[in-house]
């Protein structure tokens, strides 16, 4: 959907005013800096008449799945709104969040710049960027077969004492590639700009419908990162027996992993929404957080 670009184009002449729209503020609670700012964003938007606050929520475990708000506007960092999208399972509500940690690639937007846009959101100038998801499975030899939602990877790595792990790789059923490295990294395109990043993978645009598979510190030159269609399945395999192996998901949720297991990944039933402002743009957003295509200091540039 294209930006407006009068006010007059968002809400014709003579149409009916819109409700208020609905905000619901969510946060980790037991940060205090959390607090002090929801306290502040809560109080500016109960004062603004094109908003209503459908309330706050600083616990850890809460379901959030039936949310009755318009928009949740998540207070924290990057790993606050990955944790918010497994909370809200498969009926997530638009996200916006609002950057209290270190690096706010998810929550890019700063406390004060969300205050500013109070406006725009009120008379509902945004648009709704969709996050491909992930769906894993985890098949072990024994025991009954689990399932995880991930927006970020899956990674399958070695667990202490860290020993090489052998990882069989098949698409669709074809078996692929055998990795020897410390572990292998499933992202999405949200993704590719995490874990997989640091690995030495591609970065992916958000609206790509792919995966990347990235081995972590290959133990053979040959062995690179591969970008595929989303529309496959994707199965890791732990090949050699006796090596402590764990399963992650979204670097938040650990599952000790045995040789033999099969852990499947696809692409999730249920996009991830995620609020963008007006001015957002995916480039701009690696250049300033992730310092993408800037020179090192003192480098100007050739300059004949």
């Amino acid at each position: 959907m294209s930006q407006p670009s009068t006010l007059e184009e968002l809400i014709p002449w003579g149409a009916p005013p819109k409700p208020p729209l609905k905000l619901v503020i969510l946060g980790n609670g037991t940060r205090k800096e959390v607090q002090d700012e929801v306290k502040q964003l809560a109080d500016a938007v109960t004062k603004h008449p094109g908003l209503r606050l459908a309330g706050v929520d600083l616990a850890s475990d809460t379901d959030l799945s039936g949310l009755s708000a318009d928009i949740a506007v998540v207070v924290g960092g990057d790993g606050t709104v990955l944790h918010t999208a497994r909370r809200m399972g498969d009926h997530p509500i638009p996200v916006l969040g609002v950057n209290l940690g270190r690096l706010g690639f998810l929550a890019d937007l700063a406390p004060e710049r969300f205050l500013e846009r109070l406006g725009d959101l009120a008379v509902r100038w945004f648009m709704i960027e969709n996050l491909m998801t992930l769906s894993c499975t985890l098949a072990p030899q024994s025991g009954p077969t689990r399932e995880f939602r991930g927006l970020n990877d899956i990674v399958l790595r070695s667990a202490p004492l860290f020993h090489l792990l052998e990882i069989g790789l098949s698409i669709d059923g074809e078996s692929v590639i055998t990795y020897r490295a410390d572990g292998l990294i499933i992202a999405t395109p949200v993704g590719s700009t995490a874990h997989s990043l640091s690995a030495g993978g591609p970065i992916l645009p958000p609206n790509a419908h792919m995966f990347v598979v990235t081995p972590m510190c290959a133990h053979t030159l040959t062995q690179r990162p591969l970008v595929d269609s989303a529309h496959k399945v994707f199965e890791m395999v732990p090949v050699v027996p006796g090596i402590a192996t764990v399963l992650v998901i979204d670097g938040q949720v650990q599952v000790p992993v045995s040789h033999g297991d099969r852990v499947s990944v696809r692409r999730g039933t249920t996009p991830f929404p995620m609020v963008r402002l007006p001015g957002h743009s995916f480039y701009q957003t690696l250049r300033d957080k992730l310092g993408w295509g800037t020179l090192p200091p003192g480098d100007r540039g050739v300059h004949p």
